[in-house]
């Protein structure tokens, strides 16, 4: 596989980002605010682009785990890549929502004190936006992954995982009942995603194995139980798609749009939702034809995905990357914790 950055791994990102914004404010803005005279089911189909982040996820740990020498330079990673957007999109939602108003969707200040950490549907901490559950459930996954590389069972993660696919079968049919918080910090509902990006890199990679692809399969079968029959096929249209992108052999997904969306796709996906509600409730208190407000919502909240991720989270993750790598004490930190590991 080559090692540059995969173009089309980015177009997947944008189109990701871009169904999840037309999902919510299309179909979800109307379950909870209600559009006049607007045709909305059509954008049910981009709630499934979460679950298309979570594969994603899972082959970009992969790679990740492939070029990292030392579980603390996983850490760092991960840390520069998804909190000082994540801090700076939280503090800009909450203030607008906090000066505009959004009904139903405002929290209290200790609620976004807390939000900070990034783990707050464990605290049962309502969310300064409704997106972020889904970072809750990315930490999670990088927890476990962590757990299995510095334990020296990444090597297994075949059959861990597919353990954990068949754990939430089995519940998913009553068969047996696993506790809420189990579920939750077993990440059960959303484990098949996650197990098929990475069994995709390895694929790709030319790492994997027949277990690999018995993994795979049971992944999207298990879609069914878990979930249900129709979503198992629009599934198995995402698994085709990835794997289509990740091989290369889908070229279109090099056009420059959807490359531009894909490198600004964890902004966008951060600061759209709650700020675009705002944004369309006021183009109804102003008359506006509700698909104006949307493409108002779409197109401000594109601008500030721009910013974060220029101003933000480019140069942020630069700035700690280098110094974690120039300073003495976290290099001797990084070998100590290495050979501990060993």
């Amino acid at each position: 596989m080559r090692e540059h950055r995969l173009t089309e791994l980015d177009a997947l990102r944008g189109i990701a980002a871009l169904a999840v914004v037309i999902f919510h404010y299309f179909a979800r803005y109307n379950e909870i605010y209600g559009h006049e005279n607007l045709f909305v089911e059509w954008s049910r189909i981009g709630s499934y682009g979460v679950h298309l982040f979570f594969i994603i996820s899972g082959f970009v740990i992969f790679w990740t785990l492939s070029r990292t020498a030392r579980p603390l330079d996983f850490l760092v990673s991960r840390f520069s890549r998804l909190y000082p957007a994540y801090w700076v999109s939280l503090i800009f939602t909450f203030s607008v929502v906090y000066i505009f108003s959004l009904p139903g969707r405002e929290v209290s200040m200790s609620s976004a004190l807390v939000n900070i950490l990034m783990f707050q549907e464990y605290l049962n901490v309502a969310h300064v936006d409704g997106v972020y559950w889904t970072l809750t459930v990315e930490l999670t996954f990088y927890f476990w992954i962590f757990l299995l590389y510095t334990s020296s069972l990444i090597n297994k993660v075949e059959e861990i995982f597919s353990f954990l696919v068949i754990v939430s079968m089995v519940h998913s049919l009553g068969i047996i009942f696993v506790p809420s918080i189990l579920y939750k910090v077993f990440i059960l509902k959303y484990i098949p995603f996650f197990i098929a990006g990475i069994c995709f890199y390895k694929l790709v990679s030319d790492s994997g194995n027949l277990k690999t692809l018995i993994a795979l399969a049971l992944s999207l079968f298990s879609i069914i139980p878990i979930y249900s029959f129709e979503k198992f096929f629009y599934i198995s249209f995402f698994y085709l798609l990835f794997y289509g992108a990740v091989s290369g052999r889908l070229k279109f997904l090099k056009a420059k749009p959807l490359v531009f969306f894909g490198g600004i796709s964890y902004s966008l996906y951060l600061i759209h939702q709650n700020i675009g509600y705002v944004i369309i409730n006021k183009s109804y208190d102003l008359q506006l034809n509700p698909v104006v407000g949307i493409i108002v919502a779409t197109t401000i909240s594109i601008l500030l995905a721009i910013f974060v991720t220029n101003v933000i989270e480019k140069p942020a993750l630069r700035l700690l990357r280098n110094a974690y790598n120039k300073s003495d004490h976290m290099q001797r930190l990084a070998v100590k914790f290495s050979r501990s590991r060993a």
